[in-house]
């Protein structure tokens, strides 16, 4: 009897054991360490690359390649307006989101003042979608073309044309713009696609809002993704109405060009007296297209936003460059914040959780010298513009030299500060993953638990 019982007893808990280890049971209530790695790095990848939506590259003739010369091109074409761009996004993905803001103001800019009927033609002047070619008979395939070949001569490339070029050319009815859906076609990108994007983000934040409501902690890596994920949509909002990997631009026959306009002569002349400190530099804080003479170059550069538009546009003293970068260090201090989220979390040691914490305030406040110089620089011409003695002297003997001094020492340190963070956040998010994990990670979300219950 005592046998059958202890018989019995090995059996009960053999099943019990059978049922904690089950895998329909198991597949429901954890997730295992590889899925959460391969969750985050596919939301990063995915949301970067549908992101970006790029300016288009320098046209080739491509039919006298040889097979070889063929294959090489499109290799550069892609490290050069593909992986290039690709990475830039996932190491500063701020930077691109100022780039993605100065185009959105340019057309919003030029669908204010009527330049163009629609953003989707702003966003395609701007990204260089017309070209200026010359008639020119060129050989291809070991022939010239002949007007039997029932094929247009390719013609000759000259440069990209700029939104004044275009908007002057349309004003002289020398050039018409095309109709929308020609623009959408030569987009590689449809309404599918952009939904897969949304819904691949939507699900993830989903998870990670879900978590939270449950009290079930999020790994370090979850957060920093998090933070890719929100930043990138904010991108891909922004950039909603520009055709994407377009490989391609319309050419335009239209001899010669209108005289230059005065905002063409000052770029030019700026491009001209720039030295190379001020080539290398500008481009760092999103004002390379002051020296960007389009009409002097036979591609448009990686990361050209349009030009800056006239002082006189709705926000008056607050130019362009100085509005986008205030907006992109707003949402960038968001983005510093999200890793908040984790400042609770169960570290596996003192020293890793220090520099969580450190890196998320450096995060977070690396924007701020930036927000405060874009509102005391406008603030600074209102008062100088003042008709009032006291008050310009007070802007220009004091405010002047203070704002001169915090700019001198803040604009060296913010890169720095913001460098150190990240380097930090992502130092401690490779580490926990190395490390032991607290149990509760592995807890998959219970979503029957948001039904309600009758």
């Amino acid at each position: 009897m005592i046998l059958l019982l202890a018989f019995s007893s090995l059996v009960l808990r053999v099943v019990k054991a059978q049922e904690l280890v089950d895998p329909s049971t198991v597949a429901d209530k954890y997730r295992s360490l590889p899925n959460i790695i391969t969750g985050c790095v596919a939301t990063i990848l995915l949301c970067t690359w549908f992101s970006l939506h790029l300016n288009v590259p320098k046209p080739v003739n491509e039919a006298r390649f040889s097979k070889l010369r063929l294959y090489a091109h499109k290799l550069w074409t892609f490290l050069r307006n593909g992986f290039f761009p690709f990475v830039v996004l996932l190491v500063a993905p701020e930077w691109v989101l100022m780039w993605a803001l100065r185009q959105r103001l340019v057309v919003a800019y030029m669908v204010g003042n009527g330049k163009v009927p629609t953003r989707r033609h702003g966003f395609f002047i701007v990204m260089s979608g017309f070209h200026k070619f010359s008639k020119l008979e060129i050989p291809k395939r070991g022939k010239l073309l002949e007007d039997n070949t029932g094929e247009e001569p390719y013609g000759q490339p000259d440069h990209p044309l700029d939104r004044f070029d275009v908007c002057q050319l349309v004003d002289d009815g020398r050039f018409q713009l095309p109709p929308e859906v020609e623009i959408d076609d030569r987009s590689k990108s449809d309404w599918i696609a952009k939904s897969y994007v949304l819904i691949q983000t939507g699900w993830f934040v989903a998870q990670c809002i879900a978590r939270k409501k449950q009290h079930l902690p999020l790994t370090e890596l979850e957060v920093v993704t998090l933070g890719y994920a929100l930043l990138n949509l904010f991108i891909y909002v922004i950039w909603w109405d520009k055709p994407q990997k377009v490989e391609r631009p319309i050419r335009v026959f239209c001899g010669e060009l209108p005289r230059r306009s005065e905002e063409q002569r000052e770029i030019k002349r700026s491009m001209e007296a720039a030295n190379w400190i001020g080539k290398l530099l500008t481009p760092v804080v999103g004002w390379q297209d002051q020296y960007t003479d389009l009409r002097s170059l036979k591609q448009t550069p990686t990361f050209y936003s349009g030009n800056p538009p006239p002082q006189n546009w709705p926000l008056k003293s607050l130019s362009l460059e100085v509005f986008a970068m205030m907006l992109t260090a707003i949402i960038g201090s968001g983005f510093g914040a999200i890793h908040f989220l984790a400042w609770s979390s169960p570290f596996q040691t003192q020293e890793m959780k220090n520099f969580w914490h450190l890196g998320s305030i450096l995060m977070t406040g690396a924007s701020f010298p930036m927000i405060i110089l874009c509102i005391v620089g406008p603030f600074l011409d209102f008062l100088l513009g003042i008709n009032n003695n006291f008050v310009k002297a007070i802007a220009k003997w004091v405010i002047k030299p203070i704002a001169l001094v915090f700019t001198l020492i803040s604009m060296p340190l913010v890169p720095i500060a913001y460098i150190a963070g990240r380097v930090l956040t992502l130092k401690v998010a490779i580490q926990t993953l190395l490390a032991p994990l607290p149990p509760e990670i592995f807890l998959s979300v219970q979503w029957t638990n948001f039904i309600p219950h009758l």
